[in-house]
C-alpha cells in the first residue's frame, strides 16, 4: 500500500480506526463537530476568488443513475393510480 500512513493495514481497519473518536457520541456533540465542518468549508469559501463557481457545480449523475432513475421513472407512469 504505496503512500498509506504505516498505520494502514488493509481498507476496513483505516475506516475502523479513523471512526473510532465518534462512536458513541451524543447527537449534541454529533451537531458541533458537523457545525464547525461547515464554518469551517464557509471560511474557506470565502477566502476563494471562485467562490461562485465552486458553489453551482454539482456532480454529474453516472450514465448507470441516470438509466434506473430512466427506468423507475417509466415504471411509475405506467403503474396504476391509487386510490
Amino acid at each position: 500500500m504505496r503512500g498509506l500512513p504505516r498505520w494502514v493495514s488493509d481498507e476496513r481497519s483505516a475506516v475502523e480506526q479513523e471512526a473510532a473518536p465518534y462512536r458513541g457520541l451524543t447527537f449534541a456533540e454529533r451537531g458541533r463537530l458537523t457545525a464547525m465542518a461547515c464554518r469551517a468549508a464557509a471560511r474557506q469559501l470565502a477566502a476563494r476568488s471562485d467562490r461562485e463557481r465552486l458553489l453551482a457545480y454539482r456532480d454529474p449523475l453516472p450514465e448507470s443513475t441516470q438509466r434506473t432513475l430512466a427506468r423507475l421513472r417509466a415504471r411509475y407512469r405506467l403503474a396504476p393510480a391509487q386510490p
